[in-house]
């Protein structure tokens, strides 16, 4: 895989999402932010490469393109269902992988990659949502933790503007439709983050409990420079300070200030 090739996918990608192009202004905002993030995640995952001194240039090309692509499957899901939400919708993750493989796709994304590369990809598109890895070759599992790292990066910031918004401003699909949450936060996600556990979305009630979801992914991070660029971002700092006053999350917080600490000494 080449330099040439990435920016011809890069091409290829952003005239796919034009295709989603939508009339209403809400459904094109939606549209909008899921291509600016995959732009971020191909950014941070370039950051990530480079501090993990990552000197295979291939690889580093294939996990631009994997980022590139992790999301492709959004667009359609949101055109059909309206919504992020895979547990309402389709599992993003596969619908990407599946478009990937689809040999009559218009676009054909992965045309002139070698085999191995586009397997590669299609595994990072198909399980880079995954709540844990699965059982795969050790090229594959590495490429697919650089993906999910990346994309964790970028949800982070995409979330500390989302909470940052007015609520008339805010993505109609970014917050799952779930409620405020009214200064709850439901046990059981407490529980998790002190027991350095992933949150799973099937347990959360209100946006205070997909706060702490989205912050429990510390326990997820597979390289030192995201977390390096997670503390440098102040996500941690910048997410809590939208969750409830009170004694329960601030131990919560505290609690994940001393694992990030842990993971970043030296």
């Amino acid at each position: 895989m080449t330099e040439k090739d990435f920016t011809r996918l890069k091409r290829r990608f952003l005239r796919y999402v034009e295709s989603y192009r939508m009339n209403t202004p809400g459904d094109q905002q939606n549209i909008a932010l899921k291509r600016d993030h995959t732009l971020k995640v191909c950014r941070d995952i370039g950051l990530i490469t480079r501090g993990e001194a990552i000197g295979r240039r291939n690889d580093a090309l294939l996990a631009r393109t994997a980022a590139l692509l992790h999301d492709i499957g959004r667009f359609p899901q949101y055109a059909k269902f309206k919504t992020f939400n895979d547990g309402s919708s389709v599992n993003h993750g596969r619908l990407g992988a599946e478009l990937l493989m689809k040999t009559d796709l218009k676009l054909k994304f992965l045309e002139g990659l070698s085999r191995r590369e586009q397997s590669l990809i299609i595994r990072a598109v198909k399980y880079h949502s995954a709540l844990t890895l699965p059982r795969l070759d050790k090229r594959s599992v590495f490429l697919l933790r650089l993906v999910r790292d990346a994309d964790k990066l970028d949800i982070w910031r995409v979330f500390v503007e989302y909470f940052g918004q007015e609520k008339k401003d805010r993505s109609t699909a970014a917050g799952q439709g779930l409620p405020e949450g009214e200064g709850i936060i439901s046990p059981g996600v407490l529980r998790n983050i002190f027991e350095n556990r992933l949150i799973s979305l099937a347990g959360i009630r209100n946006l205070n409990d997909y706060k702490l979801l989205l912050l429990s992914w510390v326990y997820d991070i597979n390289f030192r420079t995201t977390f390096r660029l997670f503390r440098k971002r102040r996500y941690l700092e910048r997410l809590a300070a939208y969750l409830p006053a009170g004694e329960e999350a601030d131990k919560a917080v505290a609690h994940l200030k001393e694992f990030v600490a842990q993971k970043t000494k030296n």
